[in-house]
């Protein structure tokens, strides 16, 4: 049975985590399950190359590899298991509202607490390798001013986090939705998903290219698109290039 962190790789600093594990996997060196940590990325990314913040050795910062037996039109569940892995292991440290926001944020009562970056590798129609790249914001207190505040676990309880027991519990978490994924399929967590989302059922402005429109979120699709309810009362969905949040 894989266990996922079993195997795990540490670098003092590396340009990204997603990055450096894409390469182990072309050279064929590397286990599914496998975890590779830094203590500080030189050229961190979020989605949409978006830069990622963080100071040397004060947060967590990991790409997961994984190698699951999943059709295309099921992609998703990547993003599912990883987003539910990342606000169950917040939710063991900190007892506070946590939300997940489409499509690769984690919020702490509407502030910034992790982003997730998943890339696949596909040959002939199938997944061989998946990257999942996560950062949590653990024990840094100061961040640059970007569209949304953020914070961390120490900002939050008010002392240190030991960054080994947060990867403990995120592996934890990882395998199990998982694992709930093999035996339970799509369904399944995407019932678990949608209890979690962001703004869900709150009528609220929304970017749409130029436009600003008023939109009701209503669910997530299997391709990773959000649905919304638009004023009368049809359902519109749009790709995460295609749509901002406001708040």
């Amino acid at each position: 049975m894989m266990y996922v962190g079993a195997n795990r790789v540490h670098l003092d600093e590396t340009e990204s985590t997603n990055k450096e594990v894409k390469e182990l996997f072309l050279v064929g060196d590397l286990a599914s399950g496998t975890l590779l940590t830094t203590s500080f990325q030189t050229d961190g990314k979020g989605q949409m190359g978006a830069v990622w913040e963080s100071y040397p050795g004060l947060n967590f910062l990991g790409t997961y590899f994984l190698q699951p037996v999943m059709g295309l039109n099921e992609v998703f569940a990547l993003n599912m298991i990883s987003s539910l892995a990342v606000k169950e292991t917040i939710s063991d440290f900190v007892n506070r509202n946590i939300e997940i926001k489409w499509p690769n944020d984690i919020l702490l009562e509407g502030r910034k607490i992790s982003g997730i970056l998943i890339e696949t590798k596909i040959q002939e129609g199938k997944i061989k390798g998946a990257f999942i790249g996560i950062g949590i914001n653990i024990n840094q207190l100061t961040f640059s001013k970007f569209g949304r505040e953020a914070t961390s676990l120490k900002k939050e309880k008010g002392i240190d986090c030991k960054i080994e027991s947060v990867i403990q519990r995120l592996n934890r978490h990882v395998q199990q939705f998982y694992t709930l994924y093999k035996l339970k399929g799509y369904d399944s967590l995407n019932y678990l998903y949608h209890q979690e989302l962001y703004l869900k059922g709150e009528e609220c402005i929304y970017y749409v290219g130029k436009d600003t429109r008023y939109l009701t979120f209503q669910s997530v699709n299997k391709r990773g698109d959000a649905q919304f309810f638009n004023q009368n009362g049809k359902i519109e969905e749009f790709g995460f290039k295609q749509i901002r949040f406001s708040k």
